[in-house]
């Protein structure tokens, strides 16, 4: 009996030992998401520009995001863990802890209700209603295996975050039709991405923005312009539906669809814009085609 009694409080006591002073957190909340990690860390970082406090610390490839909040001086720290299941869909837990207060908030949360549980209950909520709102107005088709035709373009280049890609085309957008205007330049297309460099960890990107146009013998030379042949590859092609500035959702399910199926990627993907923004169409009908370049399918 006594071997029973003392081995009880053993594990009592080893669980106390952790609870208190190992555990990292305080709070977790846990909710399950029809959609891709990629695309919640993306849908992160655009919610947490519109917090005061928010900051993006650290994101850990596909697995965890580090975010830092101030809410009526309390600062917290969340750790956003994803886990995705066999259908594509992820399990998102939230881990939380307070700066100064850990030990106190785990001894008094198993008995009391703390400004922590209310203060993140609110915070996630607000996300998970925000992406909410995100997957109704956006819609990603796989279309599979094309070889995309080369065009020749008028390209800009440009460089930013990649919660900011749609505003750097906006920015130089009127700059190169006017460009293409003034020289009486042909256009043969909608307007272009490719991106040339993307770290998802950093969430940073450099892409050219480019306007497909008829070549001809004598072409007009200026320093912020460059002309070039863009596609000419074998792709993995996807039909995207939403507002431009989460087109990238796209990436990550024809990135998620060509590791199942096989697919060596070869390079960054490529957006095909259809509409024009500024001409009044609802943003759940804008359409983009993207492609990612790969160069084979296994056959194991």
């Amino acid at each position: 009996m006594n071997r029973i009694v003392w081995g009880l409080l053993s594990v009592l006591v080893f669980f106390l030992v952790y609870y208190l002073f190992v555990k990292p957190f305080e709070y977790d909340v846990k909710f399950k998401s029809n959609t891709l990690p990629g695309d919640l860390i993306e849908t992160i970082r655009i919610w947490n520009k519109s917090l005061d406090t928010g900051r993006i610390v650290q994101v850990d490839s596909f697995f965890t995001l580090l975010q830092t909040v101030d809410i009526e001086n309390r600062k917290y720290s969340l750790v956003w863990n994803f886990k995705t299941s066999n259908d594509s869909a992820t399990f998102v837990t939230v881990q939380v802890s307070e700066s100064g207060k850990s030990l106190l908030n785990k001894l008094l949360i198993p008995i009391t209700h703390q400004p922590i549980e209310r203060d993140i209950g609110k915070l996630v909520q607000e996300f998970y209603d925000v992406l909410k709102i995100h997957l109704k107005i956006t819609k990603v088709k796989i279309v599979g295996e094309i070889t995309l035709d080369s065009t020749f373009c008028l390209c800009s280049s440009v460089e930013t975050t990649q919660t900011d890609k749609a505003y750097g085309m906006m920015r130089d957008f009127p700059l190169l039709t006017s460009f293409i205007q003034e020289f009486n330049l042909t256009p043969s297309g909608v307007p272009v991405i490719r991106i040339r460099d993307w770290s998802h960890s950093r969430g940073t990107l450099k892409y050219d923005f480019c306007f497909p146009i008829v070549r001809k013998g004598t072409l007009p030379v200026y320093d912020l312009f460059f002309y070039t042949y863009v596609g000419g590859m074998k792709v993995l092609k996807a039909e995207y539906y939403g507002n431009y500035i989460t087109s990238d959702r796209a990436w990550y399910e024809l990135i998620n669809y060509a590791n199942k199926n096989g697919y060596d990627v070869a390079g960054f993907p490529l957006e095909y814009f259809h509409n024009n923004p500024n001409l009044g169409i609802n943003e759940s009908e804008w359409k983009a085609d993207i492609y990612l370049p790969v160069l084979s399918q296994s056959n194991n």
